[in-house]
């Protein structure tokens, strides 16, 4: 039961995350008293919640029984763990040189890719959003293993006495 509990709050930690990024930008770009502000936000974390748990479920369950196969369920395996399985996915469908031949973008007046090639801003870019979507997995394997640990035991290994 405290895993499952664990894996929800995994799957439910990104979401305010990723919900909160959101809400910060809507309000920055719209008026505050935009009633349609809580309908994008409230269709925006219902994604983020499928999203996060095709993560969990996908990802996310397979590489705690991973770990507890190889005896590793450490603080610090758990959350590299996350940082990994929340990044790599995105940072190898959103490489900026897959479809972008003789493409040009722009942000915020800023070029991000010209004829094809990314930028140094365009690289800063993609580290950024990779970087974020790591960090959101390395909170929700935080939250796991807090929820998860036992409370009884160090997370180091113990010794097994040798019989004499």
């Amino acid at each position: 039961m405290k895993i499952t509990l664990a894996f929800l709050a995994a799957i439910l930690v990104p979401v305010g995350l990723m919900g909160g990024w959101y809400l910060w930008g809507q309000f920055a770009m719209f008026k505050p008293d935009d009633p349609y502000i809580w309908i994008r936000t409230g269709h925006f974390l219902i994604l983020c919640a499928l999203i996060s748990a095709a993560f969990v479920l996908v990802l996310g369950i397979p590489a705690y029984l991973l770990l507890r196969w190889r005896k590793a369920v450490r603080w610090w395996s758990t959350i590299a763990s996350g940082f990994v399985l929340g990044a790599v996915p995105v940072a190898v469908f959103s490489w900026p040189l897959r479809f972008s031949q003789g493409a040009s973008a722009t942000v915020d007046g800023v070029p991000t890719l010209v004829n094809g090639a990314p930028t140094l801003a365009g690289w800063l870019q993609y580290l950024e959003s990779v970087a974020f979507f790591g960090a959101c997995g390395a909170a929700a394997a935080t939250t796991f293993w807090l929820i998860a640990r036992s409370p009884n035991h160090s997370s180091k290994r113990t010794r097994v006495p040798r019989a004499a």
